[in-house]
């Protein structure tokens, strides 16, 4: 029974995923993966990397890594950056390659930048992976693939106390692909997402800085989801950032939420950064599953060692 519920749960997962955009906690600490117009913010190269485990307890529950990097050109007016991610869920697995560009100016007291991005998205379903409750294997033969190609666009101002965010990553519903028969080009469809995102920075003293943030997507057919983030940044310059994440979906059905987030982040020098962070699943999964972490590790290419005083997520 075990076996069926997790293919059950892949198979719905997958699906899921399939028409929203991925959703990571910390997505605030790397806005390019939400939007292309915030590629080369921050004056540097940065790579940062991602890993999540959903529903850690469930067997073949939805994983994902990332691994992204953008840098600024041409004296900070462009911004160019590079997405890998995969997710795999079960038998199911998707790779999404994402090249993004900027183009920033000077507008009032910050930048406003306008970018796009060309996306590729590979679904591979495993079918001699599927078992059923005897634990035969009914679907064994070739994997079968399916390439889709896409688009996004965004905006993003940002100033050195505040952002304000809008993109579309995915701008076609079904994207241009080939060879889309059968259950693997039902799930490749993508339905576009606006996200909505803004955030600052409050001093609170001399030791204490506070970092207010919201994010909302809407799509077609489905609640609107708002991630409601707040922050504390602690020791010397801030180095260490402690705070939390509460998500909830503009659902009809009552609700007290979705998740809370638990989060940590440390700056290691002015190149390095570490980050974790522990959902508690609030939906009908809870006390079936233990819940969602993930990890980041970024590292930017200062030229020399700066005292970074007020490290931003934006």
């Amino acid at each position: 029974m075990r076996i069926v519920y997790t293919l059950l749960l892949a198979f719905a997962s997958t699906l899921a995923t399939a028409q929203q955009e991925a959703i990571l906690s910390q997505f605030f600490y790397n806005k390019t993966l939400s939007n292309p117009a915030a590629a080369g913010t921050g004056g540097y190269p940065c790579l940062t990397a991602f890993y999540r485990q959903q529903w850690a307890s469930l067997e073949g529950a939805p994983s994902t890594q990332v691994l992204s990097f953008h840098t600024p050109v041409f004296a900070d007016r462009v911004g160019v950056g590079l997405t890998l991610m995969n997710d795999r869920t079960g038998f199911f697995n998707s790779t999404f390659i994402n090249a993004a560009y900027a183009y920033r100016v000077t507008f009032g007291s910050g930048k406003l930048a306008i970018g796009m991005q060309g996306s590729y998205l590979h679904h591979r379903v495993d079918w001699d992976q599927a078992q059923t409750i005897s634990g035969t294997k009914p679907l064994a033969g070739e994997a079968a693939v399916t390439p889709v190609f896409n688009f996004g666009a965004g905006v993003h101002f940002e100033n050195e106390r505040f952002f304000l965010s809008a993109s579309v990553p995915n701008i076609l519903e079904k994207g241009l692909r080939n060879g889309n028969e059968g259950i693997v080009g039902d799930l490749t469809g993508t339905v576009p997402h606006l996200f909505i995102s803004a955030g600052g920075l409050v001093p609170i003293s001399d030791k204490v800085t506070m970092r207010p943030a919201f994010a909302t997507r809407f799509a077609k057919n489905a609640p609107a989801s708002t991630d409601v983030h707040v922050s504390f940044g602690f020791l010397k310059n801030n180095k260490l950032w402690l705070g939390g994440t509460y998500r909830w979906s503009l659902s009809k059905v009552p609700s007290v939420g979705d998740a809370l987030v638990a989060m940590a982040q440390y700056q290691i020098g002015s190149r390095m950064k570490a980050g974790m962070a522990y959902d508690f699943s609030l939906n009908n999964l809870q006390g079936q599953a233990v819940g969602t972490y993930e990890l980041l590790l970024e590292y930017c290419f200062v030229k020399q060692a700066l005292e970074v005083k007020h490290p931003r997520f934006f």
